[in-house]
């Protein structure tokens, strides 16, 4: 009996040897394995967001065919390279790295590759027996286009009947939703600088556009990197959702839309 306590300590011993610890170890194996391909994403980021502000832009182009040429599908090569390159151009704005109108022209390299690799790779479009409408635009005065752009080719590829325009005022943006109906609408910030701002001018589009909107159900879907870093910039701005990356566009603007199909609608028989 004296020396039951240390068979039990050999025997606990032995256990946390033979399955605790290989366990352990085989966890943080698989915990490496999956942070790798994340990490050199990331790197090859912030390689490609200075390689487009860097006077050979042809290394830049380089970059993006070696990366294409490893990925699953050009969707997952926009969002997996191209919108945390743009992240990453208005990091080095933000360290003083680079100027703004640096950004500017690094998101047009962007989203001329966009466009090229789009017609050269992206399959016919989805056909839908029911195509819905929907306007893809950026807030009135934001010279970056980038999330318009790509996310008018992810739409356009889902099967959606896509309308990209370029406006200068929210006055050309009400006249555009009062004369045609839009089953969505995707408005957009900057996708590198965080335009904190800006928020309270495209609450007060928004709000127009609802007001003057052909639809009164239209449904406003928010991008941008302030919606993807700030939670609460979307009810601010008075959008139905906001997205946090181009592959939750169609997503964010289907639900949306279920939501309001759900809602009973409003009883005015007592005025």
């Amino acid at each position: 009996m004296r020396g039951q306590p240390d068979r039990v300590l050999a025997v606990q011993t032995e256990s946390i040897v033979s399955t605790v610890i290989p366990h352990l170890f085989v966890r943080h194996h698989e915990a490496a394995r999956a942070s790798a391909p994340k990490q050199a994403s990331a790197a090859r980021a912030a390689d490609l967001a200075r390689l487009l502000i860097a006077p050979n832009i042809d290394d830049a182009f380089e970059l993006i065919e070696e990366s294409l040429a490893r990925a699953a599908t050009p969707i997952s090569l926009f969002t997996g390279l191209f919108e945390p390159t743009a992240r990453n151009l208005g990091d080095l704005w933000s360290e003083d790295s680079c100027s703004e109108f640096e950004v500017s022209i690094g998101l047009c390299h962007l989203q001329t590759a966009i466009r090229r690799i789009s017609f050269d790779h992206l399959s016919t479009p989805v056909t839908r027996s029911q195509q819905r409408s929907v306007l893809v635009v950026s807030q009135p005065g934001e010279p970056h286009s980038f999330c318009a752009a790509l996310n008018s080719e992810i739409l356009r590829h889902a099967g959606w009947k896509v309308t990209t325009e370029f406006l200068g005022s929210d006055e050309a943006l009400q006249d555009l939703v009062a004369k045609a109906s839009f089953d969505g609408l995707n408005l957009s910030l900057s996708p590198s600088l965080r335009r904190e701002h800006w928020l309270p001018r495209m609450a007060e589009t928004v709000r127009k556009v609802r007001q003057a909107s052909r639809n009164p159900a239209l449904v406003v879907v928010v991008s941008g990197r302030v919606f993807a870093e700030q939670s609460g910039a979307c009810a601010t701005v008075g959008a139905d959702a906001a997205t946090a990356s181009a592959e939750q566009v169609e997503r964010c603007i289907m639900r949306s839309l279920l939501k309001r199909a759900a809602r009973p609608p409003a009883n005015f028989a007592w005025i």
